[in-house]
């Protein structure tokens, strides 16, 4: 067995072919090169990136183990459709993680990581109230929400938690923009981030309890309008 860091190698426990189909098949999940309902051969895939369909199926194990996927027996895979309850466990896994983060944060806040975290965590905020303010195509106000997240959830250096991160996050990242198309949610979502900010950078009684309040709040108004959205697209 191989193991790298998480930044460009194999994860520990995969061999090189396992990590490739692994990686090949994320990166079309995530780009959207994969549609949901459809059915897909593995057969089909696995010849595609010229390998056996042994390292392919461990590779399908390991997706379906995070939920991206669905293995049909026979028939082959199709991405994972999130039902209410999924909804709910990834939030509550989101906030202990990300809660727990921000509470490490908070209390490394005076060090020279934890200072250089808050202006990442402060020039995020700055970002998205410039995209809203100059009404910006979503993506672009989406992709300074998910920095705020990430600067938190990568501040423990924590490789194990990352992984856990990127995953929870991807499962609702498919309607993540439709969220933000609702009325007033972007805005709503940045006076979220501000709360959570001002937790993590104070100080006082609820330093060490409020960065964990703070994310949980947001999680829990993000996690409703998803449940909304959901359930309009399967009533």
């Amino acid at each position: 067995m191989i193991k790298t860091d998480r930044k460009g190698g194999t994860m520990a426990g995969y061999t090189p072919l396992q990590q490739k189909a692994y990686e090949y098949l994320l990166n079309l999940i995530r780009t959207g090169g994969l549609e949901p309902g459809v059915i897909y051969s593995e057969t089909k895939l696995a010849g595609e990136i010229g390998i056996s369909r042994t390292p392919f199926k461990d590779a399908l194990v390991r997706l379906s183990q995070d939920k991206y996927i669905d293995i049909l027996p026979s028939k082959g895979f199709c991405l994972h459709v999130m039902s209410p309850e999924d909804i709910w466990t990834t939030y509550q896994a989101r906030t202990a993680v990300e809660g727990y983060c921000a509470m490490d944060l908070a209390a490394a806040k005076d060090s020279e990581a934890g200072r250089a975290a808050l202006d990442r965590l402060a020039e995020s905020l700055r970002c998205m109230e410039q995209m809203i303010r100059e009404k910006a195509p979503l993506p672009d106000i989406l992709a300074c929400d998910l920095a705020f997240h990430q600067t938190i959830a990568e501040f423990p250096r924590n490789a194990e938690l990352i992984r856990l991160y990127e995953s929870l996050n991807h499962r609702v990242s498919y309607i993540a923009l439709e969220s933000f198309a609702k009325q007033g949610r972007p805005a709503r979502a940045l006076e979220e981030h501000r709360s959570i900010y001002q937790a993590v950078s104070g100080a006082g009684a609820q330093v060490e309890i409020g960065p964990y309040l703070a994310v949980m709040r947001h999680m829990e108004a993000s996690r409703d309008i998803v449940l909304e959205l959901t359930e309009k697209k399967n009533p």
